[in-house]
């Protein structure tokens, strides 16, 4: 498969007796499809724990198969009308953006909460909030040399998951979502950082927004960004049973927001509250973490490769489970193509460019995919 990326099962098979082979090895129910990215995913630990300081970005996103008919075990997608499943990744990337490997990957129909049913017993059942804690606590530390720090965006800015990092020994890069109570403050998370003093201004790099090929909601431009460090203390949620007892959290906080953004249509200020539970003390410690957040993009371009690349959502299986053991493979088959990409124009990963601040998911063409498959990366 990694040799015939994007082609179909029986395209990538040499003979047919191959290609019926893989659709048995895809069909097995004794088949774990955690058990298929085994040996990957222990090499990319053992690589790991080489390291002084990994980066374990993580994202969700939907394997759509609204289209196909006759597909059993698929949940909604969407606002209900769609069908397939989600995907949580957590890939090993190292902090100057080079992609490791997967250390986690998790598939799940989005639970589908009765209707009236009270707010409590929802919270009583896994919900699709528990899947960052769970992948915090399921990779736990990679070793006793190896710092891990988890970076992830506003969908991950869960206490149950910050906590989960912590406890499994593991570091916690943030953008913040919600406008918290800071403990021992009258004054909320966003207006507790903004009052205190810049630190320095730092220029950014915002990438272009597209509708399409031929549309931009948001033009590329560089801004400067003021920035500006706190550390402040999160008292567990009250309103959920499932953190009450936890302990009050502290986090360093990095905010970095434009000024003096420019005027016209398509540009919006940058603003970015990361919480952290890594050093931010001086200005340099902001710029690194700015840095490592911008890394976050590398998820993105997996899920690319894994879509486009792949042709994953082309699949024509007819089985939610059989759908995850080539998920599981394909994911493998993503981080090559991405390794090699990388290999090949080192200057992808943007190493000693830690000003590379992104907001959207970036649109740089995958080219090693587009070479091997033939699709054209916008």
């Amino acid at each position: 498969m990694a040799d015939h990326a994007g082609e179909s099962i029986p395209k990538a098979c040499a003979s047919w007796a191959e290609a019926m082979a893989a659709y048995r090895l895809l069909s097995n129910p004794a088949v774990d499809p955690r058990a298929v990215q085994g040996p990957h995913r222990e090499r990319t630990r053992k690589l790991c724990a080489t390291l002084p300081v990994v980066l374990a970005v993580s994202d969700i996103t939907d394997l759509d198969f609204t289209n196909r008919k006759g597909v059993k075990g698929l949940g909604r997608l969407g606002d209900g009308r769609g069908r397939g499943l989600q995907q949580h990744t957590t890939l090993a990337v190292h902090p100057d953006g080079e992609i490791i490997g997967v250390l986690r990957q998790h598939w799940y129909k989005r639970p589908e909460a009765p209707e009236g049913e009270p707010l409590r017993q929802r919270q009583s059942r896994w919900c699709e909030s528990d899947v960052w804690a769970d992948a915090a606590r399921e990779i736990g530390a990679v070793g006793e040399a190896c710092r891990l720090v988890h970076v992830a965006d506003r969908g991950a800015d869960i206490f149950g998951f910050l906590s989960a990092c912590v406890c499994a020994g593991a570091g916690f890069l943030v953008r913040a979502k919600h406008d918290r109570r800071v403990l021992g403050e009258e004054r909320r998370l966003w207006e507790h950082v903004q009052a205190g003093p810049a630190l320095a201004k730092m220029p950014v790099r915002v990438s272009v927004q597209r509708n399409g090929p031929e549309r931009d909601r948001r033009t590329g431009r560089t801004a400067e960004v003021t920035l500006r460090v706190a550390r402040v203390s999160f008292p567990p949620s009250v309103n959920d049973p499932r953190v009450a007892d936890a302990p009050v959290l502290e986090v360093n906080v990095v905010y970095a927001k434009e000024e003096k953004p420019p005027r016209g249509k398509g540009v919006s200020p940058v603003e970015w509250m990361l919480l952290t539970s890594e050093p931010a003390k001086t200005a340099e410690d902001a710029r690194r973490l700015i840095g490592w957040y911008a890394r976050r993009w590398v998820v993105e371009e997996f899920h690319r490769a894994e879509k486009e690349g792949c042709r994953l959502q082309a699949s024509q299986l007819d089985d939610a489970m059989d759908i995850q053991r080539l998920a599981a493979i394909t994911a493998v088959v993503a981080v090559q193509l991405l390794q090699l990409r990388d290999a090949a124009d080192p200057a992808s990963t943007q190493a000693d460019d830690p000003s590379a601040l992104q907001e959207t998911v970036p649109q740089p063409c995958i080219r090693i995919v587009s070479a091997l498959t033939g699709i054209a990366c916008h």
